[in-house]
C-alpha cells in the first residue's frame, strides 16, 4: 500500500509543470506579445489618432522654436513649391501605387534634410512627424540610398501649412514680408490684410489669438501637392481639402503650439475620388456644411473689417 502511494505521488509530480517550465512558457508568451501587439495597435483608429495629434504637437513646438531663432518670423510659405517651408511635391498615389504620382513623394530627404525642410532640425530630422499614420498612400522610394530605389514606402508627407501663415522670399530677402494668402478671396488675387489677415510673424496676431488660428493640418491624400494649404474665406468654397481619415475628424496644430482633433458635423470633406469643387460649394452653402466651412475659414484667418468670415 505504501509503495502504491509513493508511485502515485511520483506520477503526479511527473505530470505537473516545474516552476522553470512555467517561467519559460510565460516568457515565450510575453515575447510573442511584445512582437505582435505594437503591429496590431498601430492599425487601431484611436492609436493612429493619438499619434497624429502627437505629430501636430511636435510641429507646433518646432514652429515655436523656428520663430524664436528667426526674429519672430514664420518660415516661407508663399504657395510656391520651390520656396515653401518644405520643398517637394507629394501628390498622387491614390487610390493605390498603380495610380502613379510625384516621384518626389518617395524621397525622405525632402522632410529630413534642412536644405529642403526648414523645420527638420527642430524635430530631430524625424520623418514620421510629417506623416499621418492613417494616410494610405504608398509610392516607390526615390531617395539617395541606391539599394532601396523602387522599394515601396509610405509617401513622405501628409501635412501642409496654412497658406495665410508665413513669409514670402519672392518679395525680398531676407524673407520678412508676410504672405498674401492668394486664395483667401477665392480668385487667387488676395493681398495681405485686404481684407483677410495673414500672419508673417507672431506679432501679427492682433485681431485673432494664436490659440484660434491653425497652422498645420493633415492634407487630403487625393488632393495634396505642395506644402501649402489654401483656404478660401470670401465664401463657402475650397480648392484644397483637409484629411478626414480619423472618423470624419481632422488634426490641427495651432499658432500657440497646442493641437486638437476637430470633429466635423457634415460630410463636406468626404470623398472617395478626386473631389469636385462645385459639389463642395453646394454642400458648404447651408446647414451643417456651412458651419463646418465657417469653422475651417474662421480658424485660418479673420476679416479685418468684420472680425469674422466672410
Amino acid at each position: 500500500m505504501e509503495m502504491n502511494r509513493i508511485k502515485s505521488a511520483t506520477l503526479r509530480n511527473q505530470d505537473a509543470f516545474t516552476i522553470v517550465e512555467l517561467l519559460v512558457v510565460l516568457l515565450t508568451v510575453s515575447f510573442i506579445a511584445v512582437l505582435i501587439l505594437p503591429a496590431l495597435a498601430s492599425t487601431h483608429p484611436n492609436v493612429q489618432a493619438t499619434r497624429c495629434i502627437n505629430n501636430m504637437r511636435q510641429l507646433g513646438a518646432a514652429m515655436a522654436m523656428y520663430t524664436h531663432d528667426n526674429f519672430d518670423l514664420f518660415p516661407p510659405n508663399p504657395d510656391n513649391p520651390g520656396t515653401n517651408w518644405v520643398t517637394g511635391l507629394v501628390g498622387g498615389w491614390m487610390p493605390s501605387i498603380n495610380a502613379g504620382g510625384s516621384t518626389q513623394a518617395g524621397n525622405p530627404d525632402f522632410v529630413t534634410n534642412s536644405t529642403y525642410s526648414l523645420l527638420a532640425p527642430y524635430v530631430r530630422n524625424n520623418a514620421d512627424v510629417f506623416q499621418c499614420p492613417a494616410d494610405p498612400r504608398i509610392c516607390p522610394y526615390s531617395g539617395i540610398d541606391s539599394s532601396s530605389i523602387g522599394q515601396p514606402i509610405k509617401v513622405i508627407r501628409s501635412v501642409s501649412l496654412n497658406a495665410g501663415i508665413g513669409t514670402d522670399p519672392r518679395l525680398g530677402l531676407p524673407a520678412n514680408v508676410k504672405v498674401n494668402g492668394p486664395w483667401l478671396d477665392g480668385n487667387h488675387s488676395h493681398t495681405a490684410d485686404t481684407p483677410y489677415a495673414t500672419f508673417g510673424k507672431m506679432g501679427d496676431f492682433r485681431r485673432a489669438r494664436p490659440a484660434d488660428i491653425w497652422t498645420f493640418v493633415d492634407d487630403d491624400p487625393w488632393t495634396i501637392n505642395d506644402g501649402c494649404m489654401a483656404v478660401i474665406a470670401a465664401q463657402p468654397d475650397t480648392v484644397d481639402y483637409c484629411s478626414v481619415l480619423h472618423g470624419n475628424s481632422t488634426p490641427f496644430a495651432f499658432a500657440d503650439g497646442h493641437a486638437e482633433m476637430h470633429k466635423w458635423k457634415s460630410t463636406i470633406w468626404i470623398h472617395n475620388a478626386l473631389p469636385v469643387r462645385v459639389t463642395f460649394q453646394g454642400a458648404a452653402a447651408v446647414g451643417a456644411g456651412r458651419e463646418d466651412w465657417s469653422w475651417w475659414a474662421s480658424h485660418a484667418t479673420r476679416n479685418l473689417v468684420t472680425g469674422s468670415v466672410p
